[in-house]
């Protein structure tokens, strides 16, 4: 998996023309820093991204542990960068690839502007990366004040699908699970593909009359409209922990969504 992780940006900003914050609610700074993301996007000839719900939620919650914890970092003090705290908070959001940029600002005037926010990213090479990267296709942006300081965090990311189901607390084997989907990557589904991958890498499935498959199995996407499926699991390879992926053409993401089975 890509990790676009930029380096540390720290600004401090000591006279604004405009006090923003008084003048817009927090959403409204975060929505104002998206526009402005998307317009310089649009300025080298790049698509919008998308804003993602669950990715500004990650974003907040890291904003608000470097403010309460008193750090600066892509590792938080749990060992975790981007993909980890992803991995640990958002599990039912697949990605390819996604990439983190961090903002500190202080004011003793308390005045921060979203325009001054984007302008000293883009005048960081390793930020504007970022936001100038043409992989990236949804973001979610995370931003808490406190009295004369702003930590902002915005998060990047490629995502193939996101688990709207469910998962069972207990599965066994007996049973047969229906998971549901929301297909969100902009590349054509037509070669999309389901891949379910054993707790063993030794154990063989028949796949056809004369193909079998050693330590996964392919599954069928029952498509309900155009940005919806679902995949039907079973776990004939008895207990254990399982993955469920996705890719095109037969291969697949090494991210998966994780299923215990006892």
């Amino acid at each position: 998996m890509k990790k676009s992780l930029s380096i540390l940006i720290l600004i401090l900003m000591l006279c604004l023309p405009l006090l923003a914050q008084k003048q817009m609610t927090v959403a409204d700074f975060e929505q104002e820093v998206w526009r402005l993301t998307n317009e310089e996007r649009a300025r080298h000839g790049l698509p919008g991204l998308y804003y993602e719900s669950g990715l500004a939620a990650l974003a907040k919650r890291h904003s608000a542990n470097m403010l309460q914890r008193g750090f600066f970092a892509h590792r938080d003090p749990w060992g975790d960068e981007v993909s980890g705290r992803k991995d640990k908070y958002y599990p039912n959001l697949l990605v390819s690839s996604i990439g983190e940029n961090l903002g500190k600002f202080t004011n003793s005037q308390k005045v921060f502007v979203p325009q001054e926010l984007v302008t000293g990213w883009m005048n960081s090479p390793t930020h504007r990366a970022n936001i100038l990267d043409q992989g990236y296709t949804h973001i979610g942006i995370g931003i808490v004040f406190r009295n004369d300081e702003m930590y902002a965090t915005q998060n990047f990311a490629t995502p193939i699908v996101k688990l709207i189901s469910e998962i069972p607390q207990r599965m066994t084997t007996k049973n047969r699970y229906r998971l549901r989907f929301e297909y969100m990557a902009l590349a054509s589904a037509t070669n999309f593909n389901a891949m379910l991958i054993f707790p063993r890498k030794d154990i063989a499935i028949k796949i056809s009359d004369n193909q079998e498959m050693v330590g996964a199995q392919p599954l069928p996407i029952k498509w309900l409209n155009e940005r919806s499926f679902e995949v039907e699991v079973p776990f004939v390879a008895g207990k254990g922990d399982y993955k469920l992926c996705f890719g095109y053409g037969g291969g697949y993401f090494p991210e998966g969504i994780l299923l215990k089975v006892k």
